[in-house]
């Protein structure tokens, strides 16, 4: 399948690369086939493309890189929705939002996304959990203003 992109020009992605969000993104609820695109082997950036907008791309990364003790529960209403039957199976993501001061960096660590790497559904997850914020500062100096995490 031919993805038209803004950013990588025509990319062709084999079909069982596509990835079916249920009910989009937070504030895009109504895209919900992504395909996940390495940004290079460096880094572990990753762009979550999507199929039906060529400007829709947001840039990704595992949380556990930056944040090591990041943990979270999935509702078994989750778990069943996008198919897990076991935790290996799960790809955990972050949005970043990356400001002209890279510095100032941020990971939205509130709504990650799980995405079942098996059958390749996924869905955005709201946690009910007060210490992970929205904005998780990536370097040293924006978290200390933080808190130290």
């Amino acid at each position: 399948m031919i993805v038209e992109t803004r950013r990588f020009g025509n990319i062709d992605i084999p079909e069982k690369d596509l990835i079916i969000i249920a009910g989009g993104v937070l504030g895009f609820e109504g895209i919900q086939k992504f395909v996940l695109l390495d940004h290079d082997s460096e880094t572990p950036f990753k762009w979550l493309q999507a199929v039906d907008n060529p400007e829709l791309a947001f840039v990704v990364m595992e949380p556990f890189i930056f944040c090591p003790d990041y943990q979270f529960d999935l509702s078994d209403s989750d778990i069943e929705e996008i198919g897990l039957s076991k935790p290996e199976e799960a790809v955990v993501l972050t949005i970043l939002v990356i400001p002209e001061d890279p510095k100032k960096m941020s990971a939205n660590i509130k709504a990650p996304i799980v995405i079942n790497q098996t059958n390749k559904k996924g869905k955005q997850i709201v946690l009910n959990n007060d210490e992970y914020p929205i904005k998780f500062y990536l370097f040293r100096e924006e978290k200390k203003s933080q808190g130290g995490r």
